[in-house]
């Protein structure tokens, strides 16, 4: 496929992966290198990012780390090659498990300020609803926190074998 061919192709995946970095809160070159990765024939190298994208080195860094972090991508090391390349996360628990500690880890800073607030609060305030709704909250993070330890316990094979309805 010549570089004209990958180009038009490459503008559906790379728009969508723009849209999605966008609703994460990442920039716009994030996606651009998420979208890059999917039609690598190959891991790719900081310097082919670079090339492929038009970032400077700095952004394509930076980014990748952020792919990475968020479980979108993963940096891999050849024997006897100093560079780190990329490539799409392509594995279901990698992938889940990166994304769902990112959560419980939001989780566990709210649910540490939750308990302090709360604390704070009983020993201080004299509007008890200020109480009531601060305990809500925290109750609301801490089921959600052992919902996620539930996940996490499972692969996602037996997740779905678990939750997908039976055929008749």
């Amino acid at each position: 496929m010549n570089r004209a061919e990958r180009n038009k192709i490459k503008k559906h995946i790379v728009g969508a992966c723009v849209q999605a970095s966008s609703r994460k809160g990442c920039s716009d070159a994030a996606g651009v290198l998420h979208g890059t990765l999917f039609l690598a024939d190959d891991p790719m190298s900081l310097d082919e990012l670079v090339e492929e994208t038009g970032y400077s080195k700095s952004t394509v860094s930076s980014n990748m780390s952020v792919l990475e972090h968020l479980g979108l991508a993963k940096r891999i090391i050849t024997p006897g090659d100093k560079r780190y390349r990329y490539l799409l996360e392509m594995d279901h628990d990698a992938m889940r498990s990166a994304m769902l500690t990112n959560v419980k880890e939001e989780l566990r800073l709210l649910l540490v300020a939750l308990e302090v607030t709360e604390k704070e609060l009983m020993e201080t305030s004299s509007d008890p609803k200020e109480v009531v709704r601060i305990t809500g909250a925290k109750e609301f993070y801490l089921k959600t926190s052992e919902l996620l330890d539930l996940v996490l316990r499972y692969s996602t094979e037996e997740l779905i074998s678990l939750l997908k309805p039976k055929s008749p």
